[in-house]
């Protein structure tokens, strides 16, 4: 490598480490006094076989009649529907997922929502890395954590080192999604409630990778959740507040949690 690659290159690290820094700042939740995980907030309002009736007509066309997030219209959407089986649900509030269901992801993330606020977490969308990574580190960085994945890691310095530097704050140094920000003060070593919802992404976890195509990843990346969305065109989950009432989508809530979520589902006497 010569002087000019050498220099460009530490110029674009200081400049991820330097914007990964005021990222944590800008969003970074109140300090705790103690540990404390968010609550599970309401799931025990809603009525689960409700909730079921509900789920059946409406979410499963989606997300799956079991949870897996295959369900008669999967293929339509991208990224693919959320799979309520895999155990990053684990670290979503039922809060969260009850104003998902009401007002719809992007207005969760551009606090949309007439007055309701997130108990216990922030809501927080994929910031844009596009300012301080040149399309081809993206692409390259995309190839590194597929091997994350897979299993089977890419040797790849400069892409370790922007995802450490960039990355690792909410997806964890070994791409767990287990990173300090979502964490907070809560130890390691069991499934914790992510202090910023949605949780970040586990990359371990295949059905979950599944969802994403490259395509959807490299603009996730290079312009972040909200343009993503909004102006390239990349699907979210809808408002159903104008369907459901509030009892309605507990109970949608409830059934998620208990049936795939934590895979108990009940059996009618």
């Amino acid at each position: 490598m010569n002087l000019h690659a050498m220099s460009r290159q530490t110029l674009i690290h200081t400049g991820i480490a330097a914007f990964a820094l005021c990222l944590l700042t800008a969003f970074s939740a109140p300090a705790h006094a103690a540990a404390k995980q968010p609550p599970r907030a309401e799931s025990n309002k809603g009525d689960y076989w409700l909730g079921k009736e509900i789920y059946e007509e409406i979410c499963f066309s989606c997300h799956g009649i079991k949870g897996n997030g295959q369900g008669p219209s999967f293929r339509s959407s991208r990224p693919r529907p959320q799979v309520f089986t895999s155990s990053y649900m684990k670290r979503m509030t039922d809060d969260y997922i009850f104003m998902i269901v009401k007002f719809g992801k992007m207005n969760v993330l551009l606090d949309k929502t007439k007055g309701f606020k997130l108990k216990g977490a922030t809501p927080t969308a994929m910031p844009a890395f596009g300012e301080v990574l040149e399309d081809e580190q993206i692409r390259k960085l995309l190839k590194w954590e597929h091997g994350i994945t897979t299993g089977k890691k890419i040797k790849d310095e400069e892409s370790a080192e922007i995802f450490k530097d960039a990355c690792s704050q909410c997806h964890g140094l070994a791409g767990r999604g287990d990173g300090e920000r979502p964490r907070g003060d809560q130890p390691l070593g069991k499934p914790f409630v992510s202090e910023i919802q949605p949780p970040p992404m586990n990359y371990t976890l295949k059905e979950q990778m599944a969802r994403f195509d490259d395509e959807f990843l490299f603009t996730l990346i290079k312009y972040g959740r909200l343009e993503a969305t909004t102006v390239k065109k990349f699907d979210f989950m809808k408002a159903y507040g104008h369907i459901l009432n509030d009892k309605e989508i507990w109970g949608v809530v409830r059934f998620v949690r208990e049936a795939f979520v934590n895979g108990k589902s009940r059996k009618k006497k």
